[in-house]
């Protein structure tokens, strides 16, 4: 996932590791199992580009929380993330992205459906409000 001041660009995945610094770019590419913390998920191998691993048994209120993501001086205005679902019968969840706490308003969701199976990726941009600075990042996920 990463923020980005214009148009998204899909990126492979491919682990990083976050600088000592305790802060990571927004605008770089940031593994979704690199998280800091979490509630209710669980990593596994991934087929999509680059290998390494995803985020797995998502369900109603989880989240993972990435520390320190600085957003610059640019306000970044989209949030893109790799997604995939293999969830039948109409199901689909709703990501929503939240900066400092889990009990603060959204600055950004997306919707995700069955994106044709459980390994079958898609790219999924988001609109989020202007953000600057640096923030903890909370990705909370209903269903």
């Amino acid at each position: 996932m990463t923020a980005t001041p214009t148009t998204p660009t899909p990126s492979a995945t491919t682990s990083t590791t976050p600088p000592t610094t305790g802060t990571c770019s927004a605008y770089s590419r940031i593994e979704a199992e690199s998280y800091s913390n979490q509630s209710g998920i669980i990593t596994q191998a991934t087929s999509d580009i680059g290998g390494g691993q995803n985020l797995s048994s998502i369900a109603n209120n989880d989240w993972a929380h990435y520390k320190g993501v600085d957003f610059g001086t640019t306000r970044a205005t989209q949030f893109v993330a790799r997604v995939t679902s293999g969830a039948t019968g109409g199901a689909s969840g709703l990501v929503e992205i939240r900066l400092d706490s889990l009990d603060t308003a959204p600055i950004g969701t997306f919707a995700i459906a069955n994106t044709g199976g459980w390994q079958s990726w898609q790219t999924i941009p988001a609109n989020i409000s202007g953000v600057t600075g640096v923030h903890n990042v909370y990705v909370t996920f209903t269903s």
